[in-house]
């Protein structure tokens, strides 16, 4: 069997570094596009989810409402279909949450992504460097 690497980096994210990576959000037409270069890998979030901002700047249309939690509080949210390249052999259609606060760019990339391959994460001095692979046909 044959894997995609995707190497992780990372960013401050206040108050600390989170892991990261490049990717680039397409609408479901493939019309609009946004870049990421810091998406960031959450394994505790169910759903990947993008910024408000980043859902307008796509022009793509809310198709249902879910009720979530962020930060210990419920939130109803708009969930959109996008596409997700992490390189140019691997591209996710998937739903995504839109997260509340305009300006942010924000990119989560949660578990609904990540649980397709596997997630490796290990010390490099007082830092850390990770790595994606998923598996290809």
């Amino acid at each position: 069997m044959k894997y995609v690497s995707i190497p992780l980096h990372e960013y401050l994210v206040e108050p600390s570094f989170k892991m990261c990576t490049d990717c680039i959000l397409f609408s479901e037409d493939y019309e609009n596009l946004f870049v990421a270069d810091a998406a960031l890998i959450d394994t505790g979030a169910t759903r990947t989810a993008v910024g408000l901002d980043v859902i307008h700047a796509l022009g793509v249309k809310s198709k249902w409402q879910e009720r979530i939690e962020i930060g210990n509080e419920l939130c109803d949210v708009d969930v959109y279909e996008v596409k997700i390249m992490l390189t140019p052999d691997l591209v996710f259609d998937i739903d995504v949450y839109g997260l509340p606060g305009e300006g942010t760019g924000a990119v989560i990339i949660g578990m609904d992504i990540i649980g397709v391959g596997k997630l490796t994460i290990e010390p490099a001095g007082k830092r850390h460097q990770g790595e994606l692979l998923f598996p290809t046909p």
